[in-house]
């Protein structure tokens, strides 16, 4: 007989729905053989389309997030579930067949979710995961040595800084200008498609110097931000990706200080380059050896003024 499925209802939310892959990957490492279903809006499966396994999609395209509550019971009543884990705020894991249930209540913009399966390992909370296949293209240029060092501009929401095309084009110079560890690199924009940002800096960057990508998949970019050195932008996914992965420095831009408690990069409020590009200096890993101990945690990169 087939294994009973495991049934997860992701939160309405981008951010809280990243958070969520963490969950996702502890099941399928703890229970490999049992089915997934993933009920979720349709933009976030490609948080977890490259997971192994047998994974199962319920979409909807709704605006805020959730499914309405006759579809959800449409696609989930009648089943005989091994677990149902709502990460939503709804109260349907108790109306369905399950032999085990997990209702989370977290904040929204929590940065990890308790353990599924705490006795049986050594962490009680799970980070975000990405999953990436065993071979990954990444479109840079031919002529780029292997160790050549990368630095990730993400540049989505970008209204959430007042960062200009030239405050970055100031940055970039002053980080191959002082930073040691930065003298050769490559600088890699990540943007939404039609960014005027994006294209105006990139038209005023040496061609060499500068690759930009606006429709690079989700699993794309966690091999990138694996590669990078650095992530500086306003991107907040971006940001919470690259400390996942353990990009040795992440710093995100904002208007306002208002990050809640445990954010795993640094946080910059100003339109200073110099003072970026101290930072920079003064906390950034001096080679990319051994990158698995500079995995970000609260405290590595301190916020700065």
């Amino acid at each position: 007989m087939a294994p009973r499925s495991n049934l997860i209802i992701l939160p309405p939310d981008r951010l809280d729905a990243f958070t969520a892959t963490g969950v996702a990957a502890e099941l399928l490492a703890f229970e490999p053989d049992r089915p997934v279903h993933i009920v979720t809006h349709e933009d976030f499966v490609p948080l977890f389309q490259d997971a192994p396994g047998l994974v199962r999609f319920s979409t909807h395209d709704r605006a805020n997030g959730n499914m309405p509550a006759l579809r959800l019971l449409s696609e989930v009543m009648g089943h005989n579930w091994n677990r149902v884990i709502s990460l939503a705020r709804t109260r349907l894991p108790f109306l369905l067949w399950a032999h085990h249930r997990h209702h989370y209540r977290f904040d929204r913009g929590s940065y990890a979710l308790p353990a599924l399966f705490a006795s049986q390992s050594s962490s009680t909370f799970r980070p975000p995961h990405i999953w990436t296949p065993d071979k990954i293209h990444l479109a840079l240029p031919e002529t780029l040595a292997p160790d050549t060092p990368l630095v990730v501009l993400a540049l989505a929401e970008s209204g959430r800084a007042a960062w200009d095309w030239q405050h970055y084009a100031e940055l970039i110079w002053r980080l191959s200008d002082s930073v040691a560890a930065l003298k050769r690199a490559h600088i890699v924009v990540l943007s939404e498609p039609g960014s005027a940002l994006a294209s105006d800096l990139v038209r005023n960057i040496p061609a060499g110097q500068i690759s930009h990508f606006d429709d690079l998949s989700f699993a794309k970019q966690g091999a990138l931000m694996r590669r990078a050195r650095l992530l500086i932008g306003t991107d907040r996914l971006a940001a919470r990706m690259a400390a996942s992965v353990g990009t040795p420095l992440v710093l995100r831009f904002d208007r306002d200080n208002l990050s809640a408690q445990g954010r795993p990069y640094g946080l910059y409020v100003g339109q200073d380059a110099v003072e970026v590009a101290r930072y920079v200096g003064a906390h950034l890993p001096p080679d990319a050896q051994n990158l698995s101990q500079n995995v970000p945690h609260e405290g590595v990169n301190q916020p700065t003024k």
